[in-house]
């Protein structure tokens, strides 16, 4: 501001002694402008040649142009022309700030201090500096590292600046830091509390004590938190119907080198409220009645809880969009009466219109058609929109296994009901190639050879051929998934395979085909329909081995018919975070299908997936925990007096018990080797951790058995393990490591298991 006082006294002082008549601008020259154009300054000139030339015009134009925050002077001389006066704006241009560099931060990173400033896009690119000094901004930057210092309980934290020039046009600013110590919390004291606990007061504060067996080895102090921590404790007593609580400002109490105890103190509890009337207004499409089911502990006489009324309002909202009324809204009044200790709640609605899809845009797919990433949407142009279908698309593009990343962004047109939606894919590598070899107690060293192929030609079809060879096995596999067959959404898959596995007694053969129809009904429910043919040969029979595999020997013919029914809600199928996922799978085989065995069997699965960030706290938990369970019922009937010995249940192995070797955890022939079951009953735990996208590790215990004809639980079989999950080109990796905790005599204290693909 002195600058420009300044520049304009002598602009006036000169225009006084030098000239008196008006007269005309003949030329406007500026000088001395590097970094910005001649062009853009003269734009914000008023003086043009040919106009009247005026002293203020002149002053009001050099305030102009020292608004635009580019230059550090600006001075004006005026000059006799042929014609009139020539005006020269003399400028000297602020340097550029082109980096900016910290000292002294040695708790908080570099990078977390530039995302503070805003120096770091969301995507992680660090943003190109152009910026003109300007000593406002750089003031604004300091306070915004103080603050970031002092939420992490670094409050005497001391921030200053140099500027350093590289050039006559260029700038390094670095921030030297002084971070001091960090203010802990010794010890938090409540005081005046009667109808809550102190305990329970505690657990909701973001200030916490240091605690080695809560992983608290620092606990912060600041102001925020501080401030944060009085507004939940109202919320707390709200929560609990105490709607006449006042809450103090907490006291800070230094106990020893920056170490404090703070003090939250309850002025006023005051009386619990009960709900009285419970109203709606503005609502046409549902009635009161709709809305009270959302929340049944919402009713007059009831305890008053702030938190009921806001997780209704949040429903409503949410129902209204399921119906995609999406700016619905839902503003809750409560008018309470001190004299009879009621709080009535009174739920302003307001409806709005209904939204629909303007535009669908598609980007980020090199070899996926759009009119394969369309089908699997549930929006489309001109349809409703809303937040149901909007969850469902994006799952439903995760779950075909062809794209690494999906960000589905809806924009709202202004001034319409119309939205418009931005699906940006990432595509994965689908196609594979793979040699290699693996080993397993059952197959023993094989060689192993595949070619698949998802994705095919962008349309969502996939197919693959495996082949592995082994001393003990032969196994060749022919596969191809039609998607959308018929233009419906249902998929046609066929298989042929030609089989050869030497077990522990007997070697058996398969060759067969197999087909299945699968239809997505119901939004998120899938159902099947398949048929299977095939021939199985048993031979090679040991002596040794129990007369239930004796009987099996021979050429036998299976024709066996397949239905199912599943919902899945996994938010990714080969790595989910939450959700959850239910299958009931029923194969019945028998003479009037083609074959000369008769025998069904029955497996219902059930997952569920919980993400740690979702609950209601304010650190990061980057843990998924599961849990599996899968029961399994089969019989003969007919001419058929028991079940095949390949159709069997065979618990243990990377697929259901781990820590067993196959079979392992069933039924046993004399020889100790496995020999199925008719029963199977499996419960599997785990907790994951994600290290980055890609790779989860995983914790598990497994319980479970097989049995003949009756489930004994007091008999399942424990294991407990490690491992990893890989998410690759060619899907899931698995790698785990399992220990018995029930451990029987002659059984190995554990098993290694390697497999592809998820098994729940």
């Amino acid at each position: 501001m002195r600058n420009v006082l300044l520049s304009l006294l002598l602009v006036l002082s000169f225009f006084q002694v030098s000239y008196g008549g008006q007269q005309k601008v003949e030329k406007v020259l500026v000088i001395g402008n590097e970094s910005v154009p001649t062009s853009t300054i003269l734009y914000y000139i008023s003086e043009k040649p040919g106009k009247p030339f005026s002293k203020k015009m002149v002053a009001r134009d050099i305030k102009r142009l020292f608004k635009l925050g580019y230059f550090e002077n600006i001075s004006v001389d005026v000059k006799k022309g042929k014609n009139g006066v020539i005006l020269r704006y003399f400028v000297k241009e602020k340097p550029i700030i082109t980096d900016i560099v910290f000292k002294g931060n040695n708790k908080i990173s570099t990078k977390t201090l530039k995302e503070e400033l805003g120096l770091i896009t969301e995507e992680g690119k660090e943003t190109k500096l152009q910026k003109p000094l300007d000593y406002k901004y750089l003031d604004t930057l300091v306070q915004k590292i103080e603050n970031l210092y002092a939420s992490k309980g670094y409050g005497g934290t001391q921030v200053d600046y140099t500027i350093d020039r590289i050039s006559p046009t260029r700038a390094v600013v670095t921030f030297i830091i002084n971070e001091g110590k960090k203010a802990e919390v010794c010890d938090i004291e409540i005081r005046g509390n009667r109808a809550i606990s102190s305990g329970d007061i505690k657990d909701i504060l973001l200030t916490k004590t240091k605690s080695i067996i809560h992983l608290r080895f620092s606990a912060p102090l600041s102001r925020e938190n501080l401030e944060e921590d009085v507004k939940r404790i109202e919320e707390l007593y709200k929560e609990r119907g105490y709607l006449d609580v006042v809450v103090g400002k907490p006291d800070v109490e230094l106990e020893k080198d920056s170490c404090y105890k703070v003090v939250y103190t309850i002025v006023n509890e005051g009386k619990p409220y009960r709900f009285g009337k419970i109203e709606f207004i503005g609502n046409k499409l549902f009635s009161s009645r709709d809305f009270l089911k959302l929340e049944k502990k919402l009713r007059p006489g009831k305890r008053f809880n702030q938190k009921l009324v806001d997780d209704l309002a949040r429903k409503i909202v949410r129902k209204y969009g399921e119906l995609g009324f999406i700016f619905a809204n839902a503003v809750p009044k409560v008018k309470i009466h001190p004299e009879t200790h009621t709080a009535d709640v009174i739920f302003h609605i307001y409806e709005g219109k209904r939204a629909y899809v303007r535009w669908i845009r598609i980007n980020g797919n090199i070899s996926t058609r759009d009119r394969t990433i369309r089908r699997e949407l549930d929006l489309y142009e001109t349809g409703i929109f809303n937040t149901v279908r909007l969850e469902r698309s994006i799952r439903r593009l995760f779950n075909t296994g062809y794209f690494e990343n999906v960000d589905v962004k809806p924009k709202v047109v202004e001034g319409t009901n119309k939205v418009d939606v931005n699906v940006n894919v990432k595509e994965r590598l689908t196609g594979v190639f793979s040699v290699g070899a693996g080993y397993s107690s059952v197959s023993k060293l094989v060689g192993m050879v595949s070619v698949s192929k998802g994705n095919l030609f962008g349309t969502g079809d996939s197919g693959s051929v495996n082949l592995q060879l082994g001393s003990r096995v032969v196994d060749f596999y022919i596969n191809y998934n039609h998607r959308w067959w018929l233009d419906k959404p249902q998929t046609l898959s066929l298989s042929l395979y030609n089989t050869r596995y030497e077990y522990f007694t007997y070697t058996s053969k398969k060759t067969g085909f197999s087909t299945m129809v699968s239809r997505r009904l119901w939004e998120d429910w899938k159902v099947g329909v398949g048929y299977l043919f095939e021939k199985d040969r048993i031979s090679d029979i040991d002596e040794d081995a129990p007369d239930t595999i004796k009987e099996e020997e021979g050429t036998e013919t299976i024709g066996m018919a397949t239905t199912f029914i599943s919902r899945d809600l996994r938010d990714n199928r080969f790595l989910p975070h939450k959700g959850n996922y239910f299958r009931v799978t029923t194969q019945l085989a028998g003479n009037f299908l083609g074959g000369d065995k008769d025998f069904y069997k029955v497996i219902g699965e059930y997952a569920y997936y919980f993400n740690f960030n979702d609950l209601p706290i304010d650190i990061d938990l980057p843990f998924i925990a599961s849990v599996h369970t899968k029961i399994g019922y089969a019989d003969a009937f007919g001419n058929t007096s028991r079940l095949p010995i390949d159709y069997r249940f065979y618990v243990g192995g990377d697929t259901t018990i781990r820590g067993f070797s196959w079979g392992e955890a069933g039924p046993k022939d004399k020889n100790g080797d496995p020999e199925g079951a008719n029963r199977e009953l499996i419960f599997n735990f785990e907790l994951g951790y994600d290290v980055t996208n890609m790779l989860r590790l995983i914790g598990f215990v497994d319980i479970g058995g097989g049995w003949w004809d009756n489930y004994k639980l007091g008999d399942m079989r424990k294991s407990a393990g490690v491992g990893l999950r890989v998410l690759t080109p060619m899907g899931p990796i698995r790698l785990d490591l399992g220990w018995k905790l029930d451990r029987r005599t002659g059984e190995s204290s554990s098993e290694w298991h390697f497999g592809m693909g998820s098994y729940f």
